[in-house]
């Protein structure tokens, strides 16, 4: 018999309401158990505050892009806040930062909330991060890897820097490189990187898919060329083609060529700069775009801000933009010798070789790719301790392949659409590299290495090379402090100041830079259970190099470690267009840290 509804027991609905909320609660019991757990003992989560591990993680920042080449870049804004100061401002006292200069084409931008365009250049928080916490109760902390630590001096404070040292080793850093010696040996050995971490640690130095043809048709040089009638420029200066029968290498050549603000004046008004410096190349340091910010502030001096109407249409100033003086603080005073050159290959047919050149210190480290043969062979020319050989590579007629060539840590790489192609080491020549040798480590640079990078061809049908990228390996300086001549040399060559000028003097001219004596470098001893730490924005990070002038241990004891950054969860919000909100989760950023 049916029973009606006034029939159903009331009792039964108030059971049935009792559970579900008993259960509500012991789910909600269990979720914050396991999420206190996993806070104490697993994960847990970190703000990254300033830019000291910059651009591998990212503190307070702005990110830009570049009105003159649209190229994307970031700005240090940590001067915004008063994170980590001793004496905290009233935030209307705290400094704005108004421009940066583009690590691309060097044009210094205005950002200021009064610039023309109108745009908004919001300052966002640092990446938020994921630390595992367990890792060490199970394994020894590991070189390279982005360790959270317990600042010695201040143990309730935690910093994050990239482990560089291990227990029981002495550790030296020289030339930008880290080398190091376990206990009870005679010999330093370099600390080469594993590819993943180098892909987090290579800066850019240019990107052709940026340039600027505007400029270069005005007479401005540009940094790819070739004397060659076999290599052909595309219109929008972006590729190149190749063709060349003759057994004699055809060169398209890569040279460091920057404008200095006074440059940017005269290109935007449609003026080829003159003097002797203009358009000259120069050498690769290890400059960093996210430390060439420029902040006002209400007490500070006036800054110079300089109106200028562009009549290069093609570009994206259509309209007046502010332009600045370059901030010093941006440029680079080492000079940088281990680079990567990248491309997108094609080839009509398997046939010919395919060169790509790298040059050190005056030396020419090469890679050849025959392309019928399907071989690559790695070469030292001029230094016949060092013996060619040759690897199999997995090229096809008619595709695309992303080519990456490696000089890096003393050791020549090649890869080839993101797989790494196996040496077995044979492309290490730090056997050949001790002082007194043709490739000793301390060589100085030569006039060649204004052209340190090149890609020819030869005996073949055609080619065709694009998205061309010249990278520099990371460069940690041999510095006991923080200050504004963070050059490596004995003596400095930029002795005269830190004008825009007077550095590019300095810079193009390699010549001159064996008056200035050999690179400085710091040597680490490290006991039991001790760590070095260093961070990968190197000319302006409070790490273990600097430590010891604040009289603290240059080391992190193991007790002091918390655990491993493992991924960025929030880098910042997307912003909603014409607002200053950024709650958009940002995947694309969202990313594994290495």
């Amino acid at each position: 018999m049916k029973t009606s509804d006034s029939d159903t027991p009331q009792k039964d609905e108030t059971v049935s309401t009792f559970h579900s909320t008993r259960e509500f609660i012991e789910a909600l019991g269990i979720a914050l158990i396991l999420a206190f757990f996993f806070k104490a003992f697993v994960i847990e989560l970190y703000a990254i505050p300033t830019g000291s591990m910059a651009s591998t993680l990212m503190g307070r920042h702005k990110d830009i892009n570049c009105v003159v080449c649209n190229f994307p870049f970031q700005l240090s804004a940590s001067s915004e806040s008063n994170d980590g100061q001793e004496r905290p401002l009233p935030k209307d006292q705290l400094p704005k930062v108004v421009a940066g200069t583009c690590p691309q084409c060097q044009f210094t931008m205005y950002v200021g909330d009064d610039n023309f365009a109108g745009e908004i250049y919001m300052s966002y928080g640092g990446d938020r991060i994921f630390v595992n916490r367990s890792l060490f109760s199970f394994r020894n902390p590991s070189r390279w890897h982005v360790t959270v630590f317990r600042f010695p001096a201040q143990p309730q404070t935690n910093y994050i820097k990239r482990l560089i040292g291990v227990e029981n080793e002495t550790v030296k850093i020289r030339n930008g490189q880290v080398f190091a010696k376990k206990d009870g040996s005679e010999h330093f050995e370099i600390q080469r990187k594993p590819l993943r971490v180098l892909h987090s640690l290579l800066r850019p130095v240019d990107d052709n898919d940026h340039v600027v043809p505007e400029i270069h048709e005005l007479g401005w040089n540009t940094r790819w060329y070739s004397d060659s009638p076999n290599w052909q420029r595309s219109e929008d200066y972006k590729s190149f083609s190749g063709t060349n029968s003759t057994d004699e290498i055809s060169w398209l050549k890569f040279r460091y060529i920057t404008a200095t603000t006074e440059d940017w004046r005269q290109l935007l008004q449609g003026r080829l700069p003159g003097g002797d410096l203009a358009g000259r190349p120069q050498l690769i340091t290890d400059s960093l775009d996210y430390n060439s910010y420029i902040a006002s502030s209400p007490h500070g001096r006036q800054l110079r801000i300089q109106e200028v109407e562009s009549v290069l249409h093609g570009t994206t100033l259509q309209t007046p933009r502010r332009n600045m003086d370059r901030n010093s603080g941006g440029i680079g005073l080492n000079w940088v010798g281990d680079l990567v050159v990248q491309c997108t290959l094609h080839a009509d047919k398997a046939e010919g070789v395919v060169s790509f050149r790298l040059v050190k210190g005056g030396i020419n480290f090469r890679c050849d790719i025959d392309l019928s043969a399907r071989t690559a062979t790695f070469s030292i020319p001029g230094v016949p301790e060092f013996e060619a050989f040759s690897v199999n590579v997995p090229m096809r007629p008619g595709r695309n392949h992303a080519v990456m060539f490696c000089n890096v840590d003393e050791e020549m790489r090649l890869v080839i659409d993101g797989r790494e192609i196996d040496t077995q080491g044979r492309g290490r020549y730090d056997s050949f590299a001790l002082d007194g040798s043709l490739l000793c480590r301390n060589r100085r640079p030569t006039v060649l290495d204004l052209e340190p990078a090149a890609i020819g061809f030869r005996d073949g049908g055609s080619i065709r090379v694009a998205n061309l990228k010249i990278l520099r390996n990371m460069y940690y300086i041999a510095s006991d402090t923080l200050n504004r001549d963070i050059c490596d040399l004995e003596l400095s060559p930029f002795q005269h100041g830190f004008s825009e000028e007077n550095v590019k003097r300095v810079l193009s001219s390699p010549e001159f830079w064996g008056n200035f004596g050999k690179t400085r470098q710091r040597i680490f001893e490290l006991g039991p259970d001790q760590f070095l730490m260093c961070g990968d924005n190197s000319a302006q990070s409070l790490d273990s190099r600097l430590w010891t002038s604040y009289a603290i241990p240059h080391y992190v004891h193991r007790e002091h470690l918390i655990g491993e950054a493992m991924f960025v969860f929030w880098p910042h919000g997307i912003r909603i267009p014409g607002t200053r909100l950024a709650v958009i989760p940002n995947i694309p950023k969202m990313r594994w840290i290495n």
